[in-house]
């Protein structure tokens, strides 16, 4: 019974979702006992309620790791990592998969997990991909009506300011950070982007909690803006595209540690469609 590549991408199904934690779960049945497991041997992080946050990590390496055949077989099984998670003392951890016996379910089964698996031979990490190059120069387009009609409760601070101030207000610190070089990768609807931190009320610390979050998908000669974000709220997308939680900003560890348990999974999957 061997395993191709072709039927675990099928399996998978489109990469374009923002809903990868369910379609992770289509692609295999994740004991819990083995979700936990991983927890406890890797390296201390906070993965939220139900370590959803895991659950969006996994979802999103394994399938980097079977879309970039980094996979290994081996006794009706295939190994991949578990993304760039290590345990304490620096050693990889692995993910052992089978194929689901249970007709009707999910085509795989996640069956071990660990830094000593038996395999032939053992895979390698997934490439976080790299977000694209930001254009100089490029304009900074705002769907203004999602971040200022929508989301005002997030810019109450700009209630008596006019929507044209506020957008260039909002304009001018994304550009204040990205001259700044203070852009994060960030995972967004099956591709790396960024987000901004905008220092709005003070620029006396950059290495404090901004005011907000800005999502910019890179165009060829322009920077789109589709919201504005709560501090917390882009936590899970960032941790997906670092090898280790300490290489994120301190200040969104800490924003992030403060509202862990408060975040909804529906926020986790897609923080730019929470009210």
């Amino acid at each position: 019974m061997n395993i191709e590549q072709g039927e675990m991408m099928q399996a998978f199904g489109d990469p374009y979702t923002n809903h990868v934690v369910s379609r992770l779960h289509r692609f295999a049945f994740i004991p819990s006992d083995l979700l936990n497991k991983l927890s406890d041997i890797a390296l201390p992080e906070e993965w939220g309620n139900n370590k959803y946050v895991l659950k969006k990590y996994l979802a999103v390496h394994v399938a980097w790791s079977i879309e970039q055949g980094q996979f290994t077989k081996g006794d009706e099984q295939f190994y991949v990592t578990a993304g760039h998670l290590q345990t304490r003392y620096g050693t990889p951890i692995y993910l052992a998969f089978s194929r689901n016996r249970n007709h009707g379910r999910e085509p795989f089964y996640l069956v071990a997990v660990g830094s000593n698996i038996s395999a032939p031979t053992l895979p390698i990490p997934p490439v976080i991909p790299s977000p694209a190059q930001v254009p100089v120069g490029a304009e900074i387009v705002m769907m203004h009506d999602h971040i200022l009609g929508d989301n005002a409760n997030r810019v109450s601070f700009f209630s008596d300011t006019p929507w044209v101030s506020q957008m260039c207000a909002i304009s001018g610190a994304i550009q204040w950070s990205l001259n700044r070089q203070l852009k994060l990768p960030y995972w967004y609807y099956g591709k790396m982007s960024y987000v901004v931190p905008l220092y709005l009320n003070s620029r006396e610390d950059i290495t404090s909690e901004p005011d907000l979050i800005a999502p910019i998908q890179v165009n060829p000669e322009s920077l789109l803006v589709r919201t504005v974000l709560k501090p917390e709220m882009p936590y899970a997308n960032a941790r997906v595209a670092v090898q280790r939680h300490d290489l994120l900003p301190h200040w969104l560890l800490q924003a992030w540690k403060n509202h862990a348990q408060n975040a909804t999974e529906e926020e986790i999957e897609n923080p730019e469609m929470v009210a």
